[in-house]
């Protein structure tokens, strides 16, 4: 066996929001006139978003994100979720992990083919233009465009038809134990883990033990 393509998470994983959400939304709401604290939003946020985790995000994400906004800020207000929505569609509120750039650059000039698979609405296409990433990741898989979330094997084996590799030739790495590693295990793929504490480090560690297992990488 040879490892023919490597896919790769998006937020968490490959990109990363500039400041906690919690800051970003109370900035807004203070601009407002509408006080609130930055870490009272920021646990109401990840409270509210873990219940609706098994929500989809379809389409241009409005109607998962508008309510989640709301119960963060604890206020409805439709031209300050506009205003939040368009600000994670710019480059501004990211960054990419250069360490990922690194590591995934090694692999693409082994020819190993990449990808990002992701759970995401449709601003993530705008990201990939936005950051040239469609340079180095010439497959993009966004949920929001198929109607299937991971850990659904669909959108793996759609991400596999795409980059045209056989699920087992394919590694897909991501921040979810749930999502990404054993979703792309049940799918056929090998699932690595990124942990934020280990970085990139340990997912270079660990395409290392999946290089000396399977051989070298297979050319396209």
């Amino acid at each position: 066996m040879g490892v023919k393509a490597v896919f790769v998470d998006a937020e968490g994983t490959l990109l990363h929001t500039r400041e906690p959400v919690g800051v970003t939304y109370a900035r807004a709401a203070r601009a407002r006139g509408i006080e609130r604290d930055p870490a009272v939003v920021q646990a109401r946020f990840r409270a509210a978003f873990k219940r609706r985790a098994g929500e989809p995000q379809a389409g241009d994400g409005r109607a998962f994100w508008a309510p989640l906004v709301a119960e963060a800020l604890d206020v409805e207000d439709p031209e300050l979720f506009e205003e939040l929505y368009r600000w994670y569609a710019h480059r501004r509120a990211w960054w990419v992990d250069t360490d990922a750039l690194r590591v995934l650059g090694d692999l693409s000039r082994r020819g190993v083919r990449l990808g990002i698979l992701s759970n995401w609405d449709e601003r993530l296409r705008t990201l990939y233009h936005r950051f040239a990433l469609d340079r180095m990741f010439p497959y993009l898989i966004c949920s929001a465009e198929h109607g299937i979330e991971k850990p659904d094997a669909r959108l793996f084996h759609i991400a596999c038809r795409v980059a045209g590799v056989a699920p087992h030739e394919a590694v897909h790495i991501g921040d979810n134990p749930e999502k990404d590693v054993e979703g792309a295990s049940r799918a056929g793929l090998l699932g690595l883990q990124y942990d934020e504490d280990r970085g990139w480090s340990g997912v270079e560690a660990e395409l290392g033990r999946v290089r000396r297992m399977t051989g070298l990488y297979a050319r396209a």
